[in-house]
């Protein structure tokens, strides 16, 4: 019997809708899992990787890593069982969404694959470019008025300690002020400015705009650092943040037994990561309890083996920024994953961090909160040295003028420092955080008088900080001259060496930009 033709064109359609959702599942099969190869067409990945000597002999390995079996969530948060989590310091809150509940293993595999894509057809080849790397140098992002006055001071450091090192200064767009491009031309023999937003770069880094009611307005992200690192001159940059002072010459560190072993240092910072972090499994990373977070302040790459590695770290945090920023702090935990991603050791010093401060009033009842921690001291790689190489003011920036001056009238700003007891025990937990300090230890306190952010160490007893820096760091600070800033009312005005306080300039720079480097 012959079909009526509605029933006919009712299973043609249930027909097309089956074999529709079958094709939809060995499409969302196909992108969720790499494709397989006979075994013995498969590259390896190379636990010694970090010796590749270019970055293009990363391809094979790349290829074994992305092959490699994807890790769920559960996998990765097994490889962290910290007996009581409240007593370690992670860098999100327990209320993040990924920390309540855990994001799926779909979502987890679809993101891992996102990069692995962006790996196979989204790279900026090495081998055309790698002519336009030389040499060894320091990049400092700054632009504004405030960072260009703490530029000048990393500057006058290099000059005390016998650097002759070459120095790139990366910046967005009109931000650089004629007279502070003028006078930092004056002070280094070899640097360079680069606009990022120029059309010149290999990598573009982007702005946002905060507010469509002022479409002017653009604000750098954080790909501003991994952009600087690509986009640099340098075969071997040391990126160093604007209020970052060297305590030794940088030359040293490039000779340094880790970096010629890695090809790479991070510096560590004082959290750690979650178990539930999804980066975890999305790189393919079991969780670490030996590692800390990354201090971008410091960073060390050699470019001609690892350039492929920071682009996926800018892709990280440039193209993907929005998801990522999610459980990852702007661009600094970027590198350390995109090398995890990869499956690449990267070099660390063998001390952790070290914190320095002041001290309040013995009379001050709250001992908990008798330190304040507004540096860190980041240490020369090596265990066979382990120096301070760093003074990285992070919290200082939050330090009000008047506090400041006050702290200078009983012992300085650079007074003590504290130290874990087993700094070189990788796995070891401190009881550390970051809270905030109202100065209520000073009697006299101006009114007006900003609080301020503080690290607290509360295990360990502060100490001088004669021990670790002979002569101490506050003769440093006050030695290199910064230019005078008017002090608020009531208070004496003297130079700061980090120029604080902080102004704002209005002059603009308003003639030729700043000539991109070339």
């Amino acid at each position: 019997m012959a079909i009526p033709y509605n029933n006919r064109y009712t299973k043609l359609a249930a027909a097309s809708i089956v074999a529709f959702f079958l094709y939809y599942l060995a499409i969302s099969n196909s992108l969720l899992e790499t494709p397989r190869i006979p075994f013995q067409d498969l590259p390896a990945i190379r636990d010694d990787a970090h010796r590749l000597p270019t970055a293009d002999d990363f391809l094979p390995h790349f290829e074994a890593v992305m092959r490699a079996p994807g890790m769920t969530i559960a996998q990765a948060k097994a490889g962290c069982h910290w007996p009581d989590e409240g007593k370690v310091n992670f860098q999100f809150g327990p209320d993040y969404d990924w920390a309540v509940k855990d994001r799926s293993d779909w979502e987890l595999r679809k993101r891992r694959n996102q990069w692995h894509r962006f790996m196979r057809s989204g790279l900026i080849p090495y081998a055309p470019h790698a002519d336009q790397f030389q040499g060894k140098g320091v990049v400092i992002v700054a632009g504004d008025s405030e960072s260009m006055k703490r530029v000048r001071v990393v500057l006058r450091a290099l000059k005390k300690l016998g650097s002759k090192v070459p120095v790139e200064l990366h910046y967005w767009g009109n931000e650089v002020a004629q007279s502070d491009y003028d006078e930092v031309m004056e002070m280094w023999d070899d640097i360079r400015f680069n606009d990022l937003s120029a059309p010149h770069n290999l990598f573009k880094a982007t702005s946002f705009i905060p507010s469509p009611k002022f479409p002017n307005l653009t604000l750098p992200n954080y790909s501003f650092k991994t952009a600087a690192m690509i986009n640099s001159r340098f075969a071997e940059p040391l990126l160093l943040d604007s209020d970052n002072i060297p305590v030794i010459a940088p030359e040293e560190l490039w000779n340094s037994e880790t970096y010629k072993e890695y090809g790479s240092v991070f510096w560590p910072d004082i959290a750690r990561t979650r178990p539930q972090n999804p980066v975890w499994p999305i790189t393919n990373t079991a969780c670490r309890m030996d590692e800390w977070e990354q201090e971008s302040g410091q960073l060390l790459v050699d470019k001609t083996r690892f350039f492929y590695h920071l682009q996926l770290a800018a892709w990280f945090n440039n193209e993907q920024g929005s998801y990522y920023a999610g459980f990852l702090l702007g661009d600094k935990d970027t590198f350390r994953f995109a090398w995890h991603a990869l499956k690449t050791q990267y070099g660390r010093p063998s001390r952790w961090l070290t914190s320095v401060g002041t001290l309040a009033p013995e009379a001050f009842d709250k001992k908990d909160n008798q330190y304040c921690g507004h540096s860190f001291a980041q240490h020369h790689p090596d265990h066979s040295d382990g120096r301070v190489a760093f003074m990285h003011g992070g919290l200082l920036k939050t330090m009000d003028p008047k506090v400041m001056t006050w702290q200078r009238t009983r012992g300085g700003v650079y007074q003590v420092y504290k130290r874990a007891p087993r700094d070189e025990d990788k796995e070891y937990n401190m009881d550390v955080t970051i809270t905030g300090d109202a100065i209520d230890y000073w009697e006299d306190k101006p009114e007006g008088t900003k609080a301020q952010w503080c690290t607290r160490f509360r295990d360990v007893t502060a100490r001088p900080l004669e021990e670790i820096i002979p002569g101490g760091f506050e003769h440093t600070f006050e030695d290199i001259p910064a230019p005078v800033i008017a002090a608020p009312s009531g208070v004496t005005a003297k130079n700061d060496a980090l120029g604080f306080p902080l102004m704002r300039s209005s002059s603009r720079y308003e003639g030729r930009p700043p000539v991109p480097m070339s």
